[in-house]
Parts: C-alpha cells; structure tokens; sequence
C-alpha cells in the first residue's frame, strides 16, 4: 500500500475555509471526473461482455471477453490511482507482489488476476462510477452554480456590470448586496463540506473494491504527498 505524508489544517481552519486544504480540490476533481469515466466504463464492459458471451461459441468470443478483462483491470488501475492522490484512499495491493530474482509469464500473471479477488470487485465499483458518477457530478454542478451566483451577483451589481436580481430578490440597498455576499460565502463553504464528504464516501467505496483486501487504517484521511513505494500491476 502507498503511504502518505500527512498535511493536516487546523481543525477551526479546515471548517472555516475549506479550499485551504488539498483534499476538497481532489474531491471535487474527483466527482467531476466520475461522470465521463463512468460513462466510458460501463460502454466498455456492456458492449464487451454482451458481444462476448455468445461468440463464446466461437473463438473471437474468448477473445473478445479477455480483451474486455484486460481493460477492465487497466480501468480498475486507474480508478485506484485517482482514489489514492485525489482522495488520499488507502487501497491496499490488487494482487501478491513478485519477488524481486522471480520472473512472471504473461500466463502466470493472467492466472493470478482472474483467480484474485481484485478484478472481479473492482467490477463492481466501475458499474457503481456510472450511476454514483452522474449522480455526483449533477450534486456539484448545481451546488457550486447556486453557490457561485448567490456570491458574485452583488459584486456584479456593485461594479455596475449588470443587474443583480435573484429571481424573486430585487437587490436595490447596499445592506440587501452584502446579506447576499455573506450568505453566498456560507453556501460555498457548506457546499465544498458536502463535497469533501463525497469524496470521504468515495475512498472508503475504494478501499473495499479496489484492492485485494480491506486496508488497516492506520491514520485519519487529510491529503498530502503521496511518496512512491512499487505496486504491482
């Protein structure tokens, strides 16, 4: 497992302001990226193992279902790694580490991924990217839009650049614009937490699918550098 050195804020702070901390900008990257790589995701798997299965009765359907489990492994891979540096998740190895003077066959290898626990649970959560993905993607993008326009309207209206009325709000006093701002500082904060939850929900969904096993968590998650250490494909 990769291990991380910890940047923590201040827990006053971390409330206060959470676009000081790292881990809310992975979260958010996090979700925006659910929806397209789920969409991929499940394309790549319906169209593998719908075509795949009953040309199993001639060759190209094996070959069409190993393809389709080598890019699901690949997916698998990738969808670790943004967990691990976005999320700070701690996912454990996907499969037994080779011994440094021992060499792998392409054989041994395949044998070791479809017989390991890994592929077929990852399976699982890139069926979950898709639905969870867009669901999560439309939760950010209505939030940080509500939130944005409740924060910038009294500024537009301040400098002059237009007018600033929010539906039924007619924002004509200067106490009515900045009562606006305020509580467009107040969405936004609340709605980066919300997303920072989301991304908590997301490694903790990693960890138990993306791994051949549950990690023991050692530390409390607040994001930082991650260092290298080897994994096995």
């Amino acid at each position: 497992m990769e291990t991380t050195a910890r940047f923590r804020l201040p827990p006053l702070l971390l409330a206060a302001a959470p676009f000081l901390d790292p881990r809310t900008w992975g979260a958010v990257a996090y979700i925006w990226a659910g929806f397209p790589l789920g969409l991929v995701w499940f394309v790549v798997m319906t169209v593998g193992f719908l075509a795949g299965i009953p040309l199993t009765l001639v060759w190209v359907g094996f070959l069409l279902l190993a393809l389709t489990l080598a890019v699901v492994w690949a997916a698998e891979g990738l969808e670790r790694r943004l967990a691990i540096f976005l999320l700070g998740a701690q996912v454990p190895p996907r499969r037994a580490r080779t011994a440094p003077d021992e060499s792998e066959s392409l054989r041994k290898w395949a044998t070791s991924v479809v017989s390991g626990p890994a592929l077929w649970k990852g399976m699982l959560f890139l069926a979950l990217r898709f639905p969870l993905g867009l669901a999560g993607w439309i939760f950010s993008l209505v939030s940080l839009v509500v939130s944005t326009v409740f924060l910038v309207a009294p500024w537009i209206e301040l400098t002059g650049l237009g007018e600033a009325d929010l539906v039924f709000l007619n924002l004509d006093r200067p106490y009515e614009l900045w009562a606006i701002a305020a509580l467009g500082v107040v969405m936004m904060v609340v709605t980066l937490h919300l997303h920072r939850a989301l991304g908590w929900l997301w490694a903790r969904l990693a960890e138990a699918l993306l791994g051949a096993e549950l990690p023991a968590r050692t530390v409390t998650p607040d994001l930082a550098v991650p260092t290298a250490e080897p994994q096995p494909a």
